[in-house]
């Protein structure tokens, strides 16, 4: 696994692993769409996400766009509820209970970066089906400019951006969705654009509270208007997961399997994580195959307190095994949120730890547009 160090931001490193982790340190029509999704994704030919080793850009794209899903642990794309946002996390959760729904996400990032999105969605008459439309802004921030030898000459601006059409469509207890995404990076006068795709199905069964589903997210293309650098891999992700309440528990349990496009997760730092040989030469640290199966699962739950109030808490053993600090390790990798409901708007707060003592929190708002009965 890569690493990568952003010193773009003032008085931080910002270290970034390609399975899109963070750790810092301070410093000075509806049915020919979806086909389309599939299309794109079996017959590719010049897309190149596919590549599952080396770089990967764009890592706001595997960030959760609600705060629900920082929650319950970042990755789960078969959770239920009326955000319109879900849609960012799998295109087949546009189903009839997003209609008319608008949401707005605020993350405060790390070092004083901010993460917004925002999500609409409602019904396509004609089909039957429920498009939504959404965006992504992660902005770093004005940034002073240098000459080689540290003297400001100025001050740049760059973020990172996502602009999405989707569409789901329900028959039957199945719902298949695509996703179309302009996405970009623009540093100073530096620019990388494309496309992105998403494309997932769920089943939701008629009688129980049990979904299942699946989603390909991220396959397509990027250019950049600069030479010297090879172009960056956008962030492919191959997801399967189940959400489900036991009948006679106030409980809904969620389990995701992320990157199953990628077997190898660990990223072994030769600094930290080494043995020594019988000559006393340093070796790398040996992960088991259990381990590293284990690093592609994340893990929710919704104490359903109230048809109003929710507890939420998560687990992802990736971060918690790539950002804890020491043995213990404390809370990283955990996650916890609430999540209201006043009349017509949602109200939820998410939690999500990284290192000892450090996270990020998100807020989310959902209102409801429908004409009151």
């Amino acid at each position: 696994m890569v690493t990568f160090v952003f010193e773009m931001i003032p008085k931080y490193n910002v270290i970034l692993t390609d399975s899109g982790n963070f750790c810092i340190s301070m410093r000075q029509n509806g049915t020919g769409f979806i086909f389309l999704m599939v299309f794109l994704f079996l017959f590719n030919g010049e897309i190149n996400a596919q590549t599952t080793g080396g770089r990967s850009g764009l890592n706001f794209l595997q960030l959760p766009a609600q705060a629900k899903s920082t929650a319950l642990g970042s990755s789960h794309m078969t959770i239920s509820g009326n955000d319109p946002g879900l849609f960012l996390q799998n295109p087949a959760l546009l189903d009839s209970s997003k209609q008319d729904q608008v949401s707005l996400n605020l993350m405060p990032y790390l070092a004083d970066t901010k993460f917004v999105n925002l999500a609409y969605a409602n019904a396509v008459k004609r089909t039957g089906g429920i498009w939504a439309v959404g965006l992504q802004y992660l902005n770093y921030g004005n940034i002073t400019e240098t000459d080689a030898i540290g003297n400001v000459v100025g001050e740049f601006r760059a973020a990172d951006y996502g602009i999405s059409a989707g569409y789901g469509q329900t028959i039957g207890a199945f719902t298949l969705g695509g996703t179309v995404k302009f996405v970009g990076s623009s540093i100073e006068s530096y620019h990388v654009r494309g496309m992105a795709f998403d494309w997932g199905g769920v089943f939701k069964h008629p009688r129980e509270d049990f979904t299942v589903g699946f989603v390909a997210k991220n396959f397509g293309f990027l250019k950049q208007n600069f030479t010297g650098a090879n172009t960056p891999i956008l962030p492919l992700d191959l997801r399967i997961g189940l959400t489900f309440k036991p009948k006679y528990m106030p409980i809904r349990f969620s389990g995701t399997i992320h990157h199953l496009n990628r077997f190898d997760m660990v990223y072994n730092d030769p600094n930290l994580f080494f043995t020594y040989d019988i000559n006393g030469l340093r070796i790398p640290r040996k992960v088991g195959v259990a381990e590293k199966l284990a690093r592609h699962i994340s893990l929710g739950a919704e104490l359903l307190l109230h048809k109003n109030f929710r507890i939420l808490l998560g687990y992802d053993h990736l971060r918690r095994q790539e950002l804890r600090l020491n043995d213990a390790g404390g809370l990283a990798g955990f996650s916890f949120g609430v999540w209201l409901r006043v009349k017509r708007f949602e109200i939820s707060y998410g939690r999500a730890q990284y290192t000892p003592g450090f996270g990020s929190s998100s807020l989310s708002l959902v209102m409801n547009l429908k004409k009151a009965n």
